[in-house]
């Protein structure tokens, strides 16, 4: 046997639309571990909103956070090959500042895992406002003091793509950005250059597995660049359309146990 990586996102691959793991996918991916593969996690989320998945897979690997700007592992305080790649505290104000010209419903920025919003309103997925200690309320320009691991912009659709289209133009060369979110649409900006590849080859290293025995799955356009760099890169069948065009194979969709039957049928668990 051949030892591979399986590497997973979460929202729209692993989840189901009700957030959560369905028993087939959980006993696949117990089966993967139990002859020998190891399994690893790569999302957008912080670690504080995906590390109940962490440990109901009963994973023992590095996880990738924040799209690729935060690499560490859960189990090991001592960890030499994680980082935390975070936006200049300067190049955030700019984009602040930027932000003045768009009608937003609301701001957030991430350092690790403290949240800072504008405002608290609906605009925001419900665990942005969880917690007392590190939930932060108020203009981000007075309450960020360090570099922040993200920065997200909250509005409609048409906005996020007027606000995109200015991206390309004036600040592209500075950060990385993504649009997510169906309900709660949002653009994303991280420091320019990060994605969730450069934590999946980080993981690559650490575990001693080749980049052609990663096996990645995705749905979005944030895990462009990692389906890419997998030696196979699986596509959910809800995937968007450009990510279908990277992936070297496409199974079923996030609702259907897209990853189970792959596995069922790639790896024979």
């Amino acid at each position: 046997m051949t030892k591979k990586l399986i590497v997973l996102d979460l929202d729209g691959t692993t989840l189901k639309s009700d957030q959560t793991i369905s028993d087939r996918t959980k006993k696949a991916l117990a089966n993967a571990q139990k002859q020998g593969h190891e399994v690893m996690i790569a999302t957008g989320r912080p670690y504080r909103m995906s590390h109940m998945y962490y440990h109901e897979l009963g994973l023992h690997t590095p996880i990738v956070n924040f799209n690729g700007a935060v690499f560490h592992h859960p189990l090991k305080t001592q960890f030499s090959d994680a980082y935390h790649q975070a936006i200049d505290l300067k190049t955030a104000r700019e984009l602040l500042d930027f932000s003045t010209n768009y009608l937003l419903d609301n701001i957030a920025a991430e350092v690790q895992d403290s949240v800072f919003l504008r405002e608290r309103n609906s605009s925001v997925p419900d665990m942005f406002h969880q917690g007392k200690d590190n939930v932060f309320i108020g203009d981000l320009r007075d309450t960020i003091t360090t570099d922040p691991t993200s920065l997200l912009f909250f509005a409609s659709h048409e906005t996020l793509q007027e606000v995109s289209n200015h991206m390309d133009s004036r600040l592209s060369n500075i950060v990385t950005y993504r649009s997510w979110g169906a309900e709660w649409p949002a653009m994303e900006m991280t420091k320019l250059g990060v994605h969730k590849a450069i934590g999946v080859q980080a993981a690559s290293r650490y575990l001693g597995i080749d980049r052609q025995n990663i096996i990645a799955f995705g749905d979005e356009d944030n895990d462009m660049e990692m389906l890419d760099y997998a030696g196979v890169g699986v596509a959910m069948g809800n995937a968007i359309a450009s990510l279908k065009n990277v992936a070297n194979t496409v199974t079923l969709s996030n609702e259907d146990d897209g990853i189970a039957v792959y596995l069922e049928e790639n790896l024979g668990i």
